[in-house]
């Protein structure tokens, strides 16, 4: 028998993961922190956990009051979510409508090519060059009035290039003509100094998305947020589950917005290891391309194959390349402390030394 259901959502490409652990390898393959958090900060969290956090249903106001509070907005301008990936989920649900034009970026983060199909988008794809340039001209002439949503991760993965917020406003001036909403999905906010934070005060269709996953380390827990004007964020919020977020997520949150230092000590790591690293695989004659976030590309060239199953059989996690022509031989590689990419240039240096033996 044939299930009644959307005829579009049955072209989704999407693949269940194996039952393999990635918890007990170095995981540089998904930009999430490497190295456990401070042993007293976790000691304390631990003992603030109680059986309550699991067996009653969430309570979410205060975590708003408190993020607000640390953001310097009011909570009517948030909308806390389980990670920024539900963030740009009610965004496809609250705008776009089938077959309307949604502008992305391409490549960029996977699930915004999955809304997209899923909510049976016409998607307006903007590309790279080889110098990893956007094309910002095609991006601002493809904004009209067929358009319901543009998305622009900033920084961008796998890129890792990031847009200025001079060009940011060009994007928001011509979207705001059509009352289109932009969404600029700040996940690597943090490690990327720069943010359209201060857009908000002048663009009413602006919508940030942030997580708690990369610079504050709580991937596993799924929680982000919103950040947008009161009018946008009433419309995100009548989207939201009836609880969003679990409380464990809601206390670890929390505790890192009191407890900032260690993100800041984490981010301090994590651009140490990243200039230990780049240095390394440069004086190997590697060529190399920083990014503005918590990953760096490496062109191993022929010798690709040879170091990803190294990678692979001393446990560390690797992902594939930038997704852009002509990059075809660069690998993305997370950053860590030095003390873990000591670990991943000894793989290097071993690799390297029979290949050009």
């Amino acid at each position: 028998m044939e299930i009644k259901h959307k005829e579009w959502v049955g072209t989704v490409y999407r693949v269940r993961g194996d039952d393999e652990t990635r918890l007990d390898k170095m995981r540089l393959d998904k930009n999430e922190r490497v190295s456990h958090l401070g042993e007293k900060f976790w000691g304390d969290l631990l003992l603030k956990i109680k059986q309550e956090h699991i067996l009653a249903y969430p309570e979410i106001e205060p975590f708003y009051s408190k993020l607000a509070d640390f953001l310097g907005v009011s909570k009517e301008n948030l909308v806390i979510t389980a990670g920024s990936d539900f963030a740009i989920k009610i965004a496809f649900e609250l705008f776009v409508n089938p077959e309307d034009e949604v502008i992305v970026l391409t490549p960029t983060f996977a699930m915004v090519d999955v809304y997209g199909d899923l909510y049976n988008a016409k998607k307006i794809e903007i590309g790279y060059d080889s110098n990893l340039n956007l094309d910002i001209e095609k991006l601002v002439d493809a904004i009209s009035e067929k358009v319901s949503l543009v998305i622009i991760a900033n920084p961008n993965s796998p890129t890792g290039t990031y847009i200025n917020n001079n060009t940011i406003g060009r994007i928001l001036e011509k979207a705001k003509r059509y009352s289109i909403p932009v969404l600029i999905d700040e996940a690597y906010w943090g490690f990327c100094p720069h943010t359209t934070f201060e857009l908000l005060s002048s663009y009413e269709n602006l919508i940030i998305t942030r997580t708690f996953s990369k610079s504050a380390g709580l991937a596993g827990l799924r929680i982000g947020y919103t950040i947008s004007s009161k009018k946008i964020a009433s419309l995100l919020y009548k989207f939201r589950p009836m609880y969003e977020v679990n409380s464990v997520a809601i206390l670890f949150a929390s505790n890192i917005l009191d407890n900032w230092s260690v993100v800041d000590e984490h981010i301090k790591q994590i651009d140490e290891g990243k200039r230990y690293l780049i240095k390394e695989l440069n004086t190997l004659s590697l060529r190399t391309i920083d990014t503005w976030t918590n990953f760096i590309h490496v062109d191993f060239s022929t010798a690709k194959e040879q170091m990803l199953l190294c990678f692979s059989e001393k446990g560390i996690l690797i992902k594939g390349g930038i997704g852009v022509s002509g990059f075809d031989n660069y690998i993305r590689i997370t950053t860590g402390n030095i003390e873990e990419m000591k670990k991943v240039i000894d793989s290097v240096r071993e690799v390297l030394q029979n290949y050009r033996t």
